[in-house]
């Protein structure tokens, strides 16, 4: 019985072809991968939500897009912020870190140090711009933009509409983030005011106090997870 010969095993010129097409096709899976993984983490990258300090806006799990060439935002603008523990990640921490972001759907970054309550990046939205003077009652924000004369509630000023969790809690309630007053203040140079929208239970800048413009790292622009609230800011 005759056996079938492998042809491969007689001819260099297939057997370097075979090496070239393989390599090509190795290429080609390599600079995709490199190519998506540059412009989602330089051009328009994920960011995934997981606590529910922008309810009801954002959901729990959910995930947005964050274009980091705006970091000039209006008021009602949702910002991703830059850790606020001082800690650095490195350059080849933070490839690895984009690498497993890609391939477990950003589930999943082994390098990223993060801390309780302000160690991680997070999302919150922009209610008063340097210059402004405001106020906060009942936890809802009162805003006086610079060179005006009159105080205005924040739905008032905002670029656009969105939603807000607050609810009655007890009087003597402490809560971590939970303030709904804050006294009068007017922001400084390159300061900016940051709320989440779950007024209750969510740290912002009742906690950190102004936000200066360095931490502000893009602007969210598009909310496509979970498919059903897909929707642009």
């Amino acid at each position: 019985m005759a056996t079938k010969q492998n042809i491969y095993e007689y001819s260099f010129e297939l057997r370097r072809e075979r090496r070239r097409k393989v390599m090509y096709v190795l290429f080609v899976v390599v600079s995709v991968i490199l190519s998506l993984s540059l412009f989602l983490h330089c051009i328009l990258f994920p960011v995934r939500v997981r606590s529910d300090s922008m309810e009801r806006d954002i959901a729990h799990n959910g995930a947005v897009l964050v274009c980091p060439f705006l970091r000039s935002p209006r008021r009602g603008d949702v910002v991703y912020l830059s850790r606020f523990d001082g800690k650095k990640t490195g350059l080849l921490a933070s490839a690895a870190d984009v690498l497993a972001g890609f391939f477990t759907a950003q589930q999943y970054f082994p390098l990223t140090h993060t801390s309780r309550l302000t160690g991680k990046p997070c999302l919150r939205r922009v209610m008063a711009l340097p210059g402004d003077s405001l106020y906060m009652r009942d936890y809802v924000l009162y805003v006086k933009p610079a060179g005006k004369d009159f105080y205005l509630t924040e739905f008032e000023v905002a670029s656009r509409p969105y939603n807000l969790r607050i609810y009655s809690v007890p009087a003597e309630w402490d809560g971590v983030g939970c303030a709904g007053a804050i006294d009068e203040m007017t922001l400084g140079e390159g300061e900016y005011f940051v709320l989440a929208d779950n007024r209750i239970s969510a740290t912002d800048s009742r906690v950190w106090g102004p936000v200066p413009s360095s931490r502000i790292k893009g602007k969210a622009l598009i909310e496509y997870f979970p498919f059903n609230r897909l929707r642009i800011f």
